[in-house]
């Protein structure tokens, strides 16, 4: 008894040959079974689609956010690179024999003033207006006999303050209300206070003859924080007085104008 057979005559538009594809029973069920599988795995992997393809606005998004969260700790580690750059600078300052502590080891209460003042734990948080953290009183009424450079090459040939005279015991006063960072003596400056501003701003006050404030303690401007003095390696009794913000340092005459009245000062290499 012979086997059935199946044809599947495929005709062209054209006047050729028409295409004639011959099964028997086996190769029809076998092609009937590869379409139904082919089906179902099509349906299936649309099933499994549709769901990824519906979430890949949700996934963009959060991808978006993450870019900008990536973009905002890229900022962080920024600003803490030049806080480290100021930390190295005051301790270059200060000399090698200064013991203060690391920068990453200082533990600050999470309290913040509305302004970003950082406080010692314990305290309360202090509530002081934007202006009062900009240094712009004149720490020492008195003459500028040595102004601001940066222009050398190399760091220890630049003058990064102004040296203003005035007599010996004469009052040193905060130019700006802060925090007591440094209060003690240095082989460079002598007796020497650092204050910390807030929006970034350090200040320094060097050859005093004697400290009244100590580390930690806060100040307002104006409040007197030392004596004009002669410690240190100083030819005669000035105040060293240094602007720093996020790690550059700023000419004091440029934000205190009470002092481009009063600078007489000629220019010195190394100070």
């Amino acid at each position: 008894m012979s086997k059935k057979q199946y044809s599947l005559h495929l005709v062209s538009d054209k006047d050729e040959k028409p295409l004639v594809l011959t099964f028997n029973t086996l190769g029809l069920r076998v092609f009937i079974g590869l379409f139904i599988f082919i089906f179902c795995a099509v349906i299936c992997l649309a099933l499994f689609s549709i769901p990824n393809a519906l979430k890949y606005k949700q996934v963009s998004l959060e991808n978006k956010e993450l870019i900008r969260d990536r973009l905002k700790v890229t900022e962080i580690l920024g600003d803490y690179n030049r806080i480290r750059q100021m930390d190295r600078y005051i301790r270059s300052v200060l000399g090698p024999d200064l013991k203060l502590a690391s920068l990453d080891s200082i533990q600050f209460d999470s309290t913040l003033t509305p302004d970003g003042l950082i406080l010692p734990r314990h305290e309360e948080p202090i509530e002081i207006s934007y202006l009062d953290n900009i240094p712009i009183y004149p720490p020492v009424d008195g003459y500028i006999t040595q102004g601001f450079n940066d222009d050398y090459i190399f760091p220890e040939e630049n003058h990064y303050g102004v040296d203003v005279s005035a007599p010996t015991g004469a009052p040193i006063k905060a130019s700006a209300s802060g925090v007591v960072v440094f209060s003690d003596w240095t082989n460079h400056l002598g007796y020497t206070i650092i204050l910390y501003h807030s929006d970034g701003y350090f200040t320094i006050y060097g050859h005093n003859l004697r400290n009244i404030v100590n580390d930690h303690q806060y100040v307002n401007r104006g409040e007197v924080i030392a004596y004009l003095g002669n410690t240190g390696l100083s030819a005669g009794p000035h105040l060293h007085f240094e602007i720093w913000r996020e790690g550059n340092p700023i000419d004091p005459t440029s934000i205190i104008y009470s002092y481009r009245k009063k600078d007489i000062s000629i220019f010195n290499p190394g100070g």
